[in-house]
């Protein structure tokens, strides 16, 4: 149940990937996290998201996001491997099941 959200846009700049998305995650707020944050609410989507990503990929040291973009910073850079483990996770996040 739930969409998939569809990924439009992926640039990486040195440590920085910056996901451009079919879906506003946000709203008009801007989130910012350092580390995963604990217990996010259940209708707060972006420390949801926040905290999914930093539990794929210890490399990740910070989540950025705003409206309908995501920027996530990783130690070592980024391969193919770890831009699309962190797209799936974008891309499942209002999926429950299926």
């Amino acid at each position: 149940m739930g969409q998939p959200i569809e990924e439009l846009d992926r640039t990486t700049v040195d440590d920085v990937a910056i996901f451009t998305l079919d879906r506003n995650v946000t709203s008009m707020a801007t989130r910012s996290f350092d580390e995963a944050p604990a217990g996010p609410n259940v209708d707060d989507f972006a420390a949801i998201l926040a905290a999914k990503i930093f539990e794929i990929d210890p490399a990740i040291n910070r989540v950025y996001a705003a409206a309908n973009v995501v920027q996530v910073t990783r130690r070592r850079g980024w391969d193919d491997a770890s831009g699309s483990a962190v797209g799936v996770v974008i891309g499942d996040l209002f999926r429950f099941y299926g």
